[in-house]
């Protein structure tokens, strides 16, 4: 399958022109290879994905529970990416029963409200798909479970606290479908990167550092960091690259 390479490409261009003298024009232009990791971002490499592509993505639900649910988690997320990089991302009413075994249409990303996912309690899951022939995100399916609307005080006998990290939750999984990996590195030096073990921007991990981070207020519960927005603008900005 062919896969997206960084690449160099320095293009020359030469103009002779003049009545008594010829003049040389010599122009050149650069463009910076690939990137795919800086401070708190990670692309999901390893899931095929090196950039997102320009034209629009829907999101899209797998039944009336999921639309009614989860649509107004989805519309804060959806309109950072759009903003930062300029590609469309377009939270629709549409239902689509493409079996999560599947890769649904193009561009699209099919969320599902459903118990434990994962088989195991408080796990969400994403299913990203990419396209073989340059790399992009495709689309795929996000999977959220619904324990953390059922089960009380799920993250946090703080109700505030809890809403935003249902947020976050949503907001990270989609992160995944656009291309976002979880950025966990080595901070303590003992050789693994471990849960939670993120850079922090005033004291806030990324929304995609695993398993959770992002803001815990009311306000800021569902959004985006400096660091997550970082690494949403580079994967639109790998895209031919």
């Amino acid at each position: 399958m062919p896969k997206q390479r960084a690449r160099r490409r320095i293009r020359l261009a030469a103009l002779a022109t003049g009545v008594s003298s010829a003049v040389l024009f010599l122009s050149a232009w650069f463009q910076a290879p690939a990137l795919y990791n800086g401070p708190g971002w990670q692309i999901e490499t390893s899931a095929g994905i090196h950039s997102l592509a320009p034209d629009e993505y829907t999101i899209v639900f797998a039944d009336t529970t999921a639309r009614t649910k989860l649509t107004p988690y989805l519309t804060g997320p959806a309109a950072q990416v759009q903003a930062v990089t300029g590609v469309p991302v377009t939270v629709t009413t549409t239902i689509d029963t493409t079996p999560t075994t599947n890769c649904p249409p193009r561009h699209r990303i099919v969320v599902h409200y459903t118990y434990r996912p994962l088989g195991s309690p408080g796990y969400s899951q994403a299913l990203p798909c990419y396209n073989t022939a340059d790399g992009s995100a495709w689309g795929g399916h996000v999977l959220i479970d619904t324990e953390y609307w059922t089960v009380p005080a799920w993250f946090s006998t703080n109700a505030t606290v809890n809403e935003a990290m249902r947020r976050n939750a949503v907001t990270h999984e989609l992160g995944h479908l656009v291309g976002l990996d979880h950025p966990n590195t080595d901070l303590d030096g003992d050789g693994t990167a471990e849960p939670y073990e993120c850079v922090t921007d005033g004291g806030i991990r990324p929304v995609m550092c695993s398993p959770n981070g992002g803001y815990t207020t009311a306000s800021g519960g569902g959004k985006y960091t400096d660091a997550d927005l970082n690494g949403l603008r580079q994967l639109a900005a790998n895209y031919g690259r």
